[in-house]
């Protein structure tokens, strides 16, 4: 995947053609690479979160606390993952935005 560096590094406007093509390949391809982990995370927070109620909701009188701390801790995370795929998804979404405009317009360097 590319790097923030990499990403800040990309200047759409100052690229030719051949330039901005790369460059759109290689975000489309880490789009679908974070489509991928999200489906995966949603996954992961989906079980979690099943296990969090059926923990709460045992016939047994007594919640095992630790156990249901634990379990809240790891659907935190997983949520936060989440958030965090989605925050690069929008940043990759708007550098493919201006590599789209920058395209339109036709500029080069």
């Amino acid at each position: 995947m590319l790097s923030p560096s990499e990403i800040a590094a990309c200047h759409p406007w100052a690229l030719d053609f051949g330039g901005r093509a790369s460059w759109r390949v290689r975000i489309v391809a880490d789009l679908v690479e974070i489509n991928s982990l999200h489906l995966r995370g949603e996954t992961r927070r989906a079980g979690a979160d099943i296990q969090l109620q059926g923990a709460l909701d045992s016939a047994d009188s007594v919640i095992d606390e630790p156990v249901v701390e634990g379990l809240r801790a790891f659907l935190q995370k997983a949520e936060d993952d989440l958030a965090a795929l989605e925050r690069r998804r929008e940043e990759l979404l708007m550098l493919l935005d201006t590599l789209n405009a920058a395209e339109a317009v036709g500029g080069e360097g």
